[in-house]
């Protein structure tokens, strides 16, 4: 669900293709993305320090970004969890219960503490900024395998972000023209990341580690993914794994007969 500043809601019959509610459930129908989480599949396939897919994946990233941004809605939760494949291989970002509209900035910390920027951590607002940061973390962990500030407790993973991604002993494979990307994406301050200077996303598309991308078809998903997965039929869910472990804590809700959700279709 997407927020105002306001704290009502909006853009949810924009992103569902249908919505139902029940006596303790909303229901949003999406999109079905059957060719699995990004996530699932990079572990599944191991595929983590191949530069192919992590420029298809990380291009992908930038377009749904944009898009957002454009529409002033800042993501906040990028992770591989929450990239999806749809069944010709093509990516699609996913779970907007962290996603604002946002005029200026905004002040909630939220998100995987993985991937937090400083600003979150200090607590000194936020902008858009905050997204194009995350994306410099995935990029790391794509060909690295693992997040760069990386630490057994969130205490002493903030730590680490706060001093600073040149503290950080960079893998062979985030060295080079990559490893430049990375580190113009997770600057400290949130002006100098590369997307956020003059020139904006095309900053990330001239990058030398992107020279000869087609971003043309990327844009329009008619350049080739580098993984398709097997997708049987419409109904083929093999590329998930469903447990009963991941399943959120079921807690009773008591309606407060505001009638809130009444524009809801049941």
């Amino acid at each position: 669900m997407i927020s105002r500043p306001d704290g009502r809601h909006f853009g949810v019959s924009e992103l569902a293709q249908e919505c139902f509610n029940g006596s303790q459930t909303l229901y949003f129908l999406l999109e079905a993305a059957l060719g699995g989480e990004l996530y699932a599949t990079y572990n599944r396939k191991g595929l983590h320090g191949s530069e192919k897919h992590a420029k298809f994946y990380i291009a992908g990233t930038v377009c749904a970004l944009a898009h957002l941004h454009d529409r002033r809605i800042i993501y906040r939760d990028l992770k591989p969890e929450n990239l999806l494949l749809n069944e010709s291989g093509q990516l699609k970002l996913t779970d907007m219960g962290l996603a604002k509209f946002v005029v200026g900035k905004t002040f909630t910390t939220c998100g995987t503490p993985d991937y937090f920027a400083p600003e979150l951590i200090s607590s000194t607002g936020h902008t858009i900024a905050v997204d194009w940061w995350t994306l410099g973390i995935l990029l790391f962990e794509f060909m690295a395998g693992h997040p760069p500030f990386e630490s057994p407790t969130p205490v002493e993973t903030y730590s680490k972000v706060m001093k600073g991604i040149g503290k950080v002993k960079m893998p062979p494979k985030c060295q080079g023209a990559i490893g430049d990307l990375i580190k113009g994406l997770l600057k400290k301050e949130p002006s100098e990341r590369l997307p956020m200077r003059p020139g904006a996303i095309q900053n990330v598309k001239d990058h030398k580690w992107y020279v000869g991308f087609n971003w043309e078809g990327m844009e329009s998903q008619k350049l080739d993914p580098p993984y398709k997965p097997i997708v049987k039929s419409k109904k083929d869910m093999t590329n998930f794994v469903a447990r009963k472990d991941d399943m959120p804590n079921q807690i009773e809700y008591e309606d407060d007969e505001s009638e809130w959700d009444q524009d809801f279709a049941t």
